[in-house]
């Protein structure tokens, strides 16, 4: 499905242009927000302890280095909202024009229902936090929506720089809420790709998520094959196509990209481009997998 307007283009499970001829690529610093939860701390939730997050949270730490990018990670504990916001808050002041600020989560995702009235299905999406006590609950207090996640970004980042959010968990298709005021009016050139639509679950595998995995694994192809760089567009593209490769039965999951303002998949070089002979774990000392939902 595809839908393009005059404020977001967004599309999932399919194929987006990804010509790379006029990709944009002023250079500039990479700033990455590595976020993760795999809740063994936490006592309220019914799931699976722990999540598989942690060596997603890794491989994705392992890449940010690879493209001598600035990285900073959060863990459990320090996952918490104020946490978040204000490493977003203090990573966002480094960021300047035509850098890269790119945030990546890994954890529970789910839904609130919508404190506004902005969501047309009456739901927010958000990501699964803990609190001060290191729980999950009381919901409402401890989870981020996407409202006040765009808020934070669009708040600590500025327009001139080039956002990236990835998100590896549940009901997290429009997590960067790209529909709201706050992208348009600041001309901000942002995009999303998230492991799954806002009505669906991501699947771990026992060795990091499904998304993650099909996204490292992807890169790595980019960057053995294409010597001149690759678009988003096209990492995308290729991380559809290393899903549908290792998909497990009984599981699907729709990958999803998300563009602001105009922008197109294919109109920003992306830029984890690792250094020569990058392998991600995924294809080595985490190969296998065994699908958990």
């Amino acid at each position: 499905m595809v839908k393009c307007g005059s404020k977001v283009y967004a599309s999932t499970d399919i194929d987006v242009d990804a010509a790379d001829n006029c990709c944009e690529d002023n250079g500039g610093d990479i700033y990455m927000i590595c976020a993760g939860i795999d809740y063994s701390c936490d006592r309220t939730w019914a799931g699976k302890h722990p999540l598989d997050t942690r060596p997603a949270w890794e491989m994705r730490q392992d890449l940010g280095r690879r493209c001598s990018a600035n990285v900073y990670p959060i863990f459990n504990q320090q996952s918490t909202i104020d946490g978040v916001t204000s490493m977003i808050e203090q990573v966002g002041a480094k960021v300047g024009p035509d850098d890269w600020f790119i945030f990546y989560y890994t954890g529970h995702g789910d839904q609130l229902a919508d404190d506004d009235n902005e969501e047309a299905n009456g739901k927010d999406s958000a990501f699964c936090l803990l609190g001060p006590d290191r729980n999950t609950e009381p919901r409402q207090e401890v989870w981020l929506r996407d409202d006040d996640f765009a808020k934070a970004i669009t708040e600590n980042v500025t327009r001139d720089a080039k956002i990236l959010v990835l998100a590896d968990c549940c009901h997290s298709g429009t997590i960067m809420d790209l529909n709201r005021p706050c992208w348009d009016e600041g001309d901000f050139r942002a995009l999303s790709i998230s492991g799954c639509t806002d009505k669906q679950t991501s699947a771990g595998t026992g060795k990091g998520g499904m998304f993650s995995r099909a996204l490292t694994k992807a890169i790595q192809d980019c960057c053995q094959e294409l010597e001149e760089g690759y678009s988003v567009g096209e990492v995308y593209n290729r991380t559809l196509q290393k899903y549908q490769e290792y998909k497990q039965p009984g599981h699907t999951q729709s990958i999803t990209i998300n563009c602001s303002g105009g922008l197109m998949p294919k109109d920003l070089k992306l830029p984890l481009a690792p250094d020569e002979g990058y392998v991600t774990k995924a294809n080595t000392t985490l190969r296998g997998i065994n699908v958990t939902k």
